[in-house]
């Protein structure tokens, strides 16, 4: 039987305990635990004045934004792991054109709230969870970074992903993070190594409840970007939001107002 590699509500309080502080803030940034993620190959647009953090925030998010444009709901495993380039690129120019503005708006989305994609899907990062009598680990439990492991081995390869923090999950098990240098689909290689000989549990390091978040629409030459806080019960779902709009055409930006649920004094 194929390992199980969607999030589990009892793994996820071990594993996702500095993201769950990190997002269960209403008023906080969305800004996940960051790993390396050395993107090359950026598309042509202003970009002084950015650090190599926030443009790699940007690519993250690109890719977030134009994987849910490529499926309806959450089933991102029946995509493949690269996404489309070019439609990437696009969102990302025009993520970097809004906030390079200068526009007073962009200012307070980008600078003052720092407003990025919720987390979801995942671009960059994984953990595998297996049993400890596995003899393909033998090589990370001895402190390497590879595995005898066809399947994992030709993964990792493929797709320039890299293994690090192997350690004791609990008396049963380890487990090893795996990140890639760059952004893509994660969703179909945890369903990969899901089937993997003693895996017990692929995770994708979801957070749960909700967040401040982006979204985009596909206009004839670019992109609407909503820029969207949300607040009040977050948990289980945020009750309340509050959206700053802007158009995206042919690079130029222009802002097409706020709307939604005002915002408490204290998130001004």
């Amino acid at each position: 039987m194929n390992a199980n590699y969607h999030r589990k509500k009892t793994v996820k309080q071990q594993l996702l305990w500095l993201a769950t502080v990190s997002f269960l803030s209403v008023a906080g940034s969305n800004s996940i635990l960051a790993l390396s993620n050395n993107n090359h190959g950026d598309p042509i647009s202003s970009v002084e004045g950015l650090s190599n953090h926030q443009k790699n925030q940007y690519k993250k998010d690109a890719t977030r934004l134009a994987l849910r444009q490529l499926v309806d709901g959450n089933n991102f495993e029946i995509l493949d792991p690269e996404v489309p380039k070019e439609m990437v690129e696009s969102i990302y120019s025009s993520l970097i054109a809004i906030h390079t503005s200068g526009l007073p708006e962009a200012n307070i989305v980008t600078a003052q709230h720092k407003l990025h994609t919720f987390p979801t899907p995942t671009v960059d990062r994984l953990v595998v969870i297996y049993k400890r009598d596995a003899t393909w680990a033998t090589p990370l439990r001895l402190g390497d970074d590879v595995t005898d492991n066809d399947k994992i081995n030709e993964l990792s390869s493929k797709f320039k992903l890299t293994i690090d923090r192997h350690v004791e999950w609990d008396e049963e098990h380890f487990s090893f993070n795996m990140h890639s240098e760059e952004s893509m689909n994660i969703a179909p290689l945890a369903k990969d190594l899901s089937t993997v000989e003693s895996v017990t549990l692929v995770d994708m390091m979801e957070p749960n409840g909700d967040g401040n978040d982006i979204e985009i629409k596909k206009l004839a030459n670019g992109w609407e970007i909503n820029y969207i806080i949300k607040f009040d019960g977050c948990i289980s779902g945020c009750k309340k939001r509050h959206t700053w709009s802007f158009e995206v055409i042919n690079g130029k930006v222009n802002f097409k107002g706020e709307s939604g649920d005002e915002l408490p004094k204290w998130m001004r």
